[in-house]
């Protein structure tokens, strides 16, 4: 176990794209080939993160955001992962959206987990924002909560990781820039048959030391996959 008083840490976050059913060994040899210590996933079903998190041998909880269909195909529920190599603990599902029905997919959700690795700790969560693009009201209210909800828990260090349907809008990064979170820069994320526009984000404290941020170059492998290309945002921590 690490004992390095500022150790590396790698996170990756990852629209999974589950209702269309990908392959969960190809997305555990992506995840492999990628190396990260934590992974956030969006869109993904329970049985899903269940195969992947047996595949990979790692430390993973899912929690619903909503019913896609009917209450009466329960298994089709989308939701968050949380996985990694290290121990979760303090698992925690907050709405984001309170008084949106959990039967529709406007309701959205924050999934928190903290990561301990040796002396170094990771409070991360895990997000899915809204997705109409018009609804920019929208991401900044639910961006605006995440933020509360990382001020009011304070230590350990804060990672904001996920799909924020934010085409790089200055108005949803500003609420998490008010709690020290900033953003590193990435590649666009989606579709990825043909990759436009940045959606993906991992923000982390602005006291980190930052690395390096990846997002893979397209091919047929990650089109197979997913329509959303991850994204691994590399750091030391303080």
């Amino acid at each position: 176990m690490s004992t390095d008083p500022n150790p590396r840490w790698r996170v990756l976050t990852w629209n999974l794209h589950g209702s269309a059913q990908p392959d969960p060994a190809s997305v555990v040899a992506a995840l492999r080939g990628l190396d990260p210590d934590i992974v956030a996933l969006q869109e993904i079903r329970r049985s899903q993160a269940r195969a992947i998190g047996r595949m990979l041998g790692w430390h993973r909880r899912w929690a619903r955001k909503h019913y896609p269909y009917s209450p009466f195909v329960w298994w089709r529920a989308e939701g968050h992962a949380v996985m990694s190599r290290w121990p979760l603990t303090h698992v925690e599902r907050t709405s984001l959206t309170p008084g949106v029905s959990t039967w529709i997919h406007r309701h959205r959700i924050v999934l928190a987990a903290t990561v301990t690795r040796g002396r170094s700790a990771v409070r991360l969560y895990d997000v899915h924002l809204e997705a109409d693009v018009a609804a920019i009201d929208a991401r900044i209210e639910q961006a605006g909560r995440v933020a509360d909800l990382v001020a009011e828990e304070g230590p350990p260090l804060p990672v904001v990781a996920g799909d924020l349907n934010s085409r790089e809008e200055s108005e949803v990064l500003r609420q998490f820039r008010r709690v020290g979170l900033v953003d590193h820069g990435g590649g666009v994320t989606s579709p990825s048959v043909a990759p436009h526009q940045r959606l993906d984000y991992v923000l982390v404290p602005e006291t980190v030391v930052w690395r390096s941020t990846h997002t893979p170059e397209t091919d047929e492998r990650w089109q197979a996959i997913s329509d959303h290309l991850p994204v691994v945002l590399e750091f030391d921590a303080p």
